[in-house]
């Protein structure tokens, strides 16, 4: 079953919302880097929230969330508003029992980028508490975007990721006509849902149905977009990072190597560059 996201709006209570299943995408980050059960949940609920912030910029920008806690468990997730998204993470060493290295991140700094392609960027950061990705998401979204906003996520565990492995998540996003009572109203409907089990083994589409019964009234579908893993790393791109190192620097890993390697962090792809190539890096 390939993945999906569904976009829409509430006329009625001035929220936009999204609905997305990203097992597929999620599965083949956490199969590349060989992640740990606990470090696939997180890695797997970091790429949703970057999902859900890409979808709500303009065309044309990107989004990264990337933080890392006390314990070292750090993770970097990409996307764009098409679900076209890359990731990484990383787990740390720790002692048997510590809840917080089972689906609670310890205390740290989660960092989130915006920019568009050849233009400015905006960052903005939060620190995280003790407490699910999800609650550190909706923190962030409180504190740096200042926006009221309803977040559910829901990963399945596992000891390794079969079939039965599921992402998914939802998101509902004040608009600026919205106000503190549509935001009270959408929480006590939705909120229940986000506590029971059946609803996270339903497909979006019922998902999206049992949401609309919940809130009482119309929600309309924008659009529909199909997420997946895509690295958009290029040998051009690593020549390019070769030619920043300097030539003196360049040269001496040639002296020592033979050859300059990059080995790309999301994807894995070998980028090799013999002496001859590295020299045109570096005309006179």
């Amino acid at each position: 079953m390939s993945d999906k996201v569904i976009l829409g709006i509430s006329d009625t209570h001035h929220y936009r919302f999204s609905i997305a299943s990203i097992a597929e995408t999620a599965k083949e980050t956490i199969f590349l880097h060989s992640l740990s059960q606990e470090m696939s949940v997180f890695m797997a609920k970091t790429m949703l929230g970057a999902l859900f912030l890409a979808e709500m910029t303009k065309n044309k920008q990107r989004v990264s969330i990337q933080w890392k806690d006390e314990t070292n468990k750090s993770a970097l997730a990409y996307s764009d508003r098409y679900g076209k998204m890359k990731a990484v993470g990383y787990a740390s060493p720790h002692e048997k029992g510590d809840i917080r290295n089972d689906f609670i991140l310890g205390q740290g700094i989660m960092k989130v980028i915006r920019w568009e392609v050849d233009g400015d960027f905006y960052q903005s950061y939060t620190n995280l508490v003790e407490d699910t990705f999800e609650f550190n998401f909706l923190k962030y979204l409180t504190e740096s975007e200042q926006i009221k906003a309803i977040v559910g996520m829901d990963v399945t565990p596992f000891d390794f990721p079969g079939d039965d492995f599921t992402t998914k998540g939802f998101i509902f996003e004040a608009l600026p006509d919205a106000t503190y009572e549509d935001y009270l109203y959408l929480s006590k409907q939705i909120q229940p849902l986000i506590q029971k089990e059946k609803f996270w083994e339903l497909d979006i589409e019922d998902m999206f149905n049992e949401l609309e019964n919940a809130i009482g009234s119309k929600l309309t579908i924008l659009n529909n977009e199909s997420p997946e893993f895509l690295c958009d790393c290029s040998r051009h791109k690593v020549a390019d990072i070769i030619a920043s190192l300097g030539k003196t620097e360049a040269n001496s890993i040639l002296d020592e190597v033979g050859q300059i390697e990059i080995t790309c962090e999301f994807c894995k792809t070998g980028y090799q560059f013999l002496p001859d190539e590295v020299e045109k890096f570096f005309p006179e």
